[in-house]
């Protein structure tokens, strides 16, 4: 309500609740208001005076009809009266001050309202109200502004913002600040630039530099500027017609080269280039350049990196008229200085407590889990987040107030339906305990944001919103919940079987995941082993358990070189390179995926070679120049390689040489982890046949199905395991085994046994 009063107005207000403490009266009244103005606004004051109205004289008829309280209160409660003065103030001030009240509108709107305490007693002085209100309506007149610059239509006023303390602090930019205010001061070319990536805090900068402006602290020659932003947008806003837009580009600059007391800030620089540029008119940066080459204004910008080498070095005559000032993400120190100078301002908004030691937490997530921004603006974000965040929780003192509050409007409604029912005397019992419940509410608000009621920031509330940001599993949350690690391994072990040693393996790197261990890369493996024997059905069950966002590729499709623009994109000038369809722009958003790659041997030299960079650094470029993450994903390769023949003697050694030998030396020590899969074994493809009975039997559950072991043993001897692995067992008994289970459902049957299948069929093994 306050914000549009002028410093001088507030201080009155505040100096009104003071006349009512000291008098002990219950509220604050125009008698109060008139006191202060009296007491603070000279000008009113020395006018007054010449009526016989003074401070001193207006108490002491005060305190003789009103008289003093006998208890001072500490609530401050506005008069009905008090109330419209201020609301005629604030319209008056829309009418002839640009909505800005002063004190002269608050006495006016007094004597407007013509009653109250103030205005009998004034009465009671025989003072002429309405001469009085002529004089201050005419003054309030003649002050009215003429014409208001186009500029601070457009604009916001910084300076003015720094003055009533809307800005936060900005610390550790005392080099980048030094160096914008030694352009400012030149003579020639004092257009500063600021470039840097976005979240470095460009803007804050110019809002320091408007505080300093605003406490004086600058050289001689900046001292009593006003630094007004301007955005493009409202500055094109409106201009239906040719011409416009021009003409009000150059009334802006016109009132710029006039008033030397304003610098011009655009945030977001690289807009005017274009800006208002329709068919047959030219744009916004043609419009500045010859008033920039004048040097009769002063004009801040700011803007991206990408966005100055792509819009404005293009045009040599628009960059030769700035100074560039590169601003760069702050060091650790000044990271960590930034965050525990404006934590204060984050706990008073939120109210609630972070402890000094947090914020190098902060910083460590946010460094190691955020990609795309940069610092500060990432740490302020995760600070400013899980403020929000504890400070929505209900604590003890919460609750109890949300339960009164709840409580009130019960009684509230009830007290009104006894109103309705002529029922005076509930409503009267409604009405006590109303008041009761008040009472308690005010108390509970009192100590409401008490020290000792905050709520205090935990580890593991800053781990939770940076998972949630990141989409990233944080596993320090739970490093005391990690039961499941033994159920990973027994999970498994149910599914794909006779590979205990390949599984052994994935558990031990999962434990390493689960724990919070995993280094700052990627985690590989190269599973090798038989066709058949498991590779792909361990890599896509281990997936799900670990990740939601599973991406299996199949590598048998990239055999051409032209196919990795699939998963990078098309390069400059192809057809699709506008287009974001590649596979690892999933990355971008799932940072914690599990990618698999398939019969990986077949992919192209061009494929590998991309792999061998994401193995290596954990990052990868794609077509548009954008750095991909690969930190957080776990990369799982299959391949036959080397396990094509049956070799007896010295198999490992020979596998592990033909693996070298395909993906090469320098590939295979970037891999994190070679697992070698056994053969199928007659025991193994036994208990695959039975799970697969066992899935049956569940599917049909209006039968009994029984299978003799003569039958299994004929699907072990027709899946001739040994060379094809387990991908037939799945087909003989679908096409066999089910085919009898469904016929003797048709039949009406309520069990079969089944003992052979075809021993015609039979094939030695």
């Amino acid at each position: 309500m306050f914000n549009n009063f002028t410093e001088e107005a507030r201080k009155v207000l505040i100096e009104a609740k003071r006349e009512m403490q000291n008098l002990k009266h219950p509220y604050v009244g125009s008698e109060h208001l008139l006191l202060a103005i009296l007491k603070y606004n000279k000008d009113i004051k020395d006018k007054l005076i010449k009526y016989g109205l003074t401070y001193d004289n207006f108490k002491s008829q005060l305190i003789k009809i009103i008289g003093v309280g006998s208890k001072k209160n500490n609530y401050f409660l506005y008069t009905p009266l008090l109330k419209r003065i201020l609301e005629t103030a604030m319209i008056d001030s829309k009418e002839n001050n640009n909505g800005c009240v002063t004190v002269n509108h608050l006495f006016s709107s007094l004597l407007e309202e013509g009653e109250g305490v103030a205005i009998r007693i004034m009465i009671g002085m025989n003072l002429d109200l309405d001469e009085l209100y002529h004089l201050f309506i005419t003054k309030i007149t003649k002050n009215k502004k003429g014409n208001r610059l186009i500029i601070d239509e457009l604009g916001v006023d910084l300076t003015k913002q720094a003055i009533d303390n809307k800005m936060d602090p900005v610390i550790g930019r005392d080099e980048e600040i030094k160096r914008v205010l030694e352009i400012l001061s030149r003579r020639k070319k004092n257009n500063p630039i600021l470039i840097g990536d976005a979240g470095v805090g460009k803007t804050a900068i110019v809002e320091e530099l408007s505080r300093l402006i605003s406490i004086g602290e600058v050289p001689r020659n900046l001292k009593n500027k006003r630094i007004v932003s301007v955005d493009m947008a409202s500055t094109v806003a409106g201009t239906k017609y040719r011409g416009e837009f021009e003409e009000r580009i150059q009334r802006m600059l016109n009132e710029l080269e006039n008033n030397d007391d304003i610098i011009i800030f655009i945030d977001e620089i690289h807009t005017i280039v274009g800006a208002g540029g329709a068919e047959g008119a030219i744009d916004a940066s043609n419009i500045f350049k010859p008033a920039l080459a004048r040097n009769k204004m002063r004009l801040i910008g700011a803007t991206t990196t990408a966005e100055y080498k792509k819009f404005i070095e293009n045009d040599r005559a628009l960059e030769r008229r700035f100074q560039k000032v590169y601003i760069n993400e702050p060091k650790y120190d000044k990271l960590k200085e930034i965050l525990l100078k404006i934590k204060k301002t984050y706990e008073d908004y939120h109210h609630v407590l972070i402890k000094d030691d947090l914020i190098d937490l902060i910083i460590k997530l946010s460094n190691k889990y955020i990609y795309d921004r940069k610092q500060p603006d990432k740490a302020i974000d995760i600070l400013d987040e899980v403020c929000a965040h504890v400070s929505i929780k209900e604590n003890k003192i919460m609750k109890k107030y949300n339960k009164l509050n709840k409580q009130l409007k019960e009684i509230i409604n009830l007290k009104k339906h006894a109103l309705l029912n002529n029922d005076f005397k509930m409503a009267t019992v409604y009405k006590d305990k109303e008041n009761k419940l008040m009472d308690m509410i005010n108390r509970l608000e009192l100590n409401l944001y008490d020290d000792t009621n905050l709520t205090h920031i935990k580890k593991e509330d800053i781990y939770k919103i940076v998972s949630n940001k990141t989409n990233i599993p944080i596993y320090e949350i739970n490093k005391e919940n990690i039961k499941d690690i033994t159920s990973v391994k027994n999970k498994l072990n149910n599914v794909v079987f006779g590979q205990s040693k390949a599984i052994d393996e994935v558990v031990r790197s999962y434990k390493q995941i689960k724990l919070g261990y995993r280094e700052d890369k990627c985690f590989s493996y190269l599973f090798a082993g038989c066709s058949g024997v498991g590779k792909t059905l361990l890599a896509k069950k281990y997936a799900k358990i670990v990740s939601k966002n599973v991406i299996k590729l199949d590598m048998s499709e990239y055999i051409e070189p032209h196919s990795i623009s699939k998963l990078i994109g098309s390069p400059a000038g192809y057809v699709g390179y506008d287009d974001s369809k590649n596979i690892f722009d999933k990355i971008k958003y799932n940072p914690f995926s599990v990618i698999i790659l398939d019969e990986f041997d077949k992919a192209h030299n061009n494929i590998k070679n991309l792999f061998f960079q994401i193995l290596d650094e954990g990052i990868l470029t794609d077509s548009k120049g954008e750095i991909i993450n690969f930190k957080n994903t776990i990369i799982i390769m299959t391949t036959n390689v080397g396990f094509e023949q049956k070799e007896i003697g010295f198999k490992t050694d020979n596998n592990d040489k033909k693996i070298k030998n395909t993906f090469g030396m320098p590939f295979t020590n970037r891999i994190d982890k070679v697992i070698l899969f056994d053969d199928m074994s007659r025991d193994t493809i036994y208990k695959i046949i039975k799970c697969n009975i066992d899935k049956l039997r569940k599917k049909y559950t209006d039968i009994k199905i029984k299978v003799y072991k003569s039958a299994i043993d004929e699907i072990i001897n027709l899946s001739n395991y040994k060379e094809y692995g387990a991908r037939k067992v799945n087909k003989i008994i679908k096409q066999e085994i089910e085919e009898i289970i469904i016929n003797n459902i048709i039949k009406d049957k309520k069990s079969v046994c089944i003992k052979n299948i075809y021993s015609k069929k039979l094939v030695k093994v």
